[in-house]
């Protein structure tokens, strides 16, 4: 990570973790590798490496919304921001086509990234400005707020390339202090930022989350899943819990768990960690 990075942005150390230890943090990081709460786990944990206001963690494949494995933002209040992201405004995220152009790993800045997008149109040319649930907004780092989304955050995200030109993306967000912008960021992310890319490529390797291992079957045809069913199983794999997936796919909450019992019927199966294991023994 550059230094660039660290000094352009207001993100500040957090005096109340003085205490930190970088050792246990890496070795607790490295045991949760594969585990069902491991996004969660991560997301709650980056708190003691950069400070921030609110987590997301999103996983982009090519030409298609991205997924949420993790949801720090709803369960502040901001439920329809993340709806009409899902629904719209991704497709014009700076973040979404930087990785169409193969951003590099590591950390960087929505401001960065939208001066070096801002030179080219990437909003789609079959739509307008109309047809996203968006306001124009120039105290916003992107030029724009999503309806509903928190206003006056400054973003700062992690990129994770995977194979397939799969892309993890941990969005890290905190409120602008017009009057602080040169506090650097904990000296310690920057050590640790190497490690936590490739503790998230082992995890996403051993769940079998890119896209290229999406393209092996991972259920036999014999199950006759149904195309909603084998969706709603990709979204449990990828850590969605029930809600998220509702959120995800448009759909009510009970049609969602009516949708994961025919599932785990048809696998014969009662649980997601019978279903996580089913699927570890297909890749394995």
């Amino acid at each position: 990570m550059s230094g660039e990075i660290v000094q352009s942005t207001n993100f500040r150390p957090d005096h109340d973790h003085t205490n930190f230890n970088t050792a246990l943090w890496v070795s607790s990081l490295i045991d949760n590798i594969g585990k069902k709460h491991f996004f969660p786990w991560v997301a709650d944990q980056l708190k003691h490496v950069i400070p921030h206001e609110f987590c997301m963690i999103f996983q982009y494949q090519k030409e298609q919304r991205p997924q949420v494995l993790y949801d720090g933002l709803s369960p502040l209040g901001y439920r329809e921001g993340l709806k009409n992201f899902l629904q719209s405004t991704w497709q014009i995220n700076p973040f979404y086509h930087a990785c169409r152009e193969g951003l590099k790993p590591g950390l960087h800045t929505m401001e960065a990234l939208s001066r070096e997008i801002s030179s080219r149109s990437y909003a789609e040319k079959s739509k307008s400005p109309h047809d996203y649930k968006m306001r124009p907004d120039q105290m916003e780092e992107i030029g724009y707020v999503t309806d509903g989304w928190p206003l006056g955050m400054q973003e700062l995200m992690l990129a994770i390339p995977l194979p397939g030109n799969d892309v993890i993306e941990i969005s890290l967000s905190q409120k602008t202090d017009h009057a602080g912008k040169n506090a650097a960021l904990l000296e310690r992310s920057q050590e640790l930022v190497p490690i936590i890319i490739s503790a998230i490529k082992k995890h996403c390797e051993a769940l079998g989350l890119t896209q290229e291992a999406a393209q092996q079957a991972l259920i036999p045809d014999r199950y006759d899943l149904t195309p909603r069913e084998e969706n709603i199983m990709d979204l449990i794999l990828s850590g969605h819990g029930s809600e998220a997936i509702g959120l995800r796919l448009g759909i009510a909450l009970p049609t969602v768990k009516t949708h994961r019992r025919n599932l785990y019927r048809k696998l014969g199966i009662s649980t997601q960690a019978e279903l996580f294991a089913l699927v570890s023994q297909r890749v394995h």
